[in-house]
């Protein structure tokens, strides 16, 4: 159910931040058997651990301590299995709530298929893996893919580049918000679809307008929370910027940039062409962006799915956004032709 091998590495991040993690360090390791998949990938937070009882269930298909919370990241319990054998033949899990109490569990689809793995294995005392190295954190969590059978990339910078572009866009709030996200030594630089923050590698917009409407998850259920929705709509630079080569502007990320960045707590979930009705895309419209953010009580009402890369938006939310995004989306479209 992932677009891919960044969205499912997406997921761990998300996990980590969830145990609080300040650093999360991902290694994309070649390994040196060239009889096996060759590419493994681990990511490491410095985050809060797990005891043994919560490490087996994070292992299994919908177990998880945050079910259906809408205070954070998680909800579902089905990020960790998912996602890694979404890529890999084999996760590995190493967790410590103190130093020197490391515990360790898996799960191995060959031994599952085989019948060998018929639950989740009893996590016992272990040791890291020799190449994750020394860590230092007094808690934290390594997760290891193994055996990597589905991975879109097989040359380990190629996997690394584009993780470094779906994660700085993607957590591009967290990041600005203290998170810091390193591959391979590299620390990941937050990508703004907006171009409006300073501290981004894309910047240089300026806001065109922005608001916050208080929207129900049910309509129909005057019972029902109700959560805040904000919109931003930014305009680029055009006067400056439209010079600049087929090249440039597809590396500023101009280019078949046009849309509407979906962000539910800080995390962007989906990027596509939202609550703007009958306008369709034009050229003209790679010149402004737009960013939709919600609370988390609102998931019913955005359509968010468990892997929390699509929304299917109800009725009564298009309703809600759409008339006055649209007029905006058209506005901006007409200013771009003027120049």
């Amino acid at each position: 159910g992932y677009k891919g091998t960044p969205s499912a590495v997406a997921e761990l991040v998300d996990n980590a931040i969830e145990a609080e993690a300040s650093v999360i360090d991902l290694r994309v390791d070649l390994q040196p058997d060239p009889s096996l998949h060759r590419i493994r990938v681990a990511v490491i937070d410095n985050g809060k651990g797990m005891n043994a009882k919560t490490l087996r269930q994070a292992l299994r298909f919908g177990g998880t301590e945050r079910f259906n919370q809408r205070t954070g990241l998680g909800r579902f319990g089905m990020g960790l299995p998912n996602a890694s054998l979404s890529q890999a033949q084999r996760v590995e899990v190493y967790t410590w709530t103190k130093k020197g109490g490391v515990i360790a569990s898996y799960l191995d689809v060959d031994e599952v298929a085989s019948g060998d793995l018929q639950e989740i294995p009893t996590p016992k005392r272990a040791s890291l893996p020799e190449w994750i190295g020394t860590l230092n954190s007094p808690s934290g969590t390594v997760v290891v893919w193994e055996r990597c059978d589905r991975l879109d990339n097989r040359r380990p910078s190629t996997i690394r580049r584009k993780l470094a572009a779906h994660l700085g866009r993607t957590f591009r709030h967290l990041i600005w918000g203290g998170v810091k996200i390193v591959i391979d030594g590299d620390e990941v630089q937050p990508i703004d679809p907006l171009f409006l923050h300073k501290h981004s590698i894309t910047t240089g917009a300026s806001e065109f307008q922005s608001w916050e409407i208080p929207v129900r998850v049910d309509p129909d259920q005057q019972r029902s929370g109700i959560g805040t929705v904000q919109v931003t709509f930014s305009e680029l630079p055009v006067h400056r910027w439209h010079g600049l080569s087929k090249k440039e502007k597809r590396q500023k990320g101009i280019t078949g940039g046009a849309g509407v960045s979906v962000v539910r707590a800080g995390r962007e979930v989906d990027y596509g062409w939202f609550f703007l009705g009958s306008k369709t895309r034009q050229n003209y419209d790679e010149w402004w962006r737009a960013e939709v953010r919600f609370d988390p009580v609102l998931d019913e009402a955005f359509g968010i799915e468990h892997t929390k890369q699509h929304i299917r938006p109800a009725s009564h939310l298009i309703a809600g956004l759409q008339p006055h995004m649209e007029l905006v989306a058209r506005t901006l479209n007409a200013r771009v032709r003027k120049v």
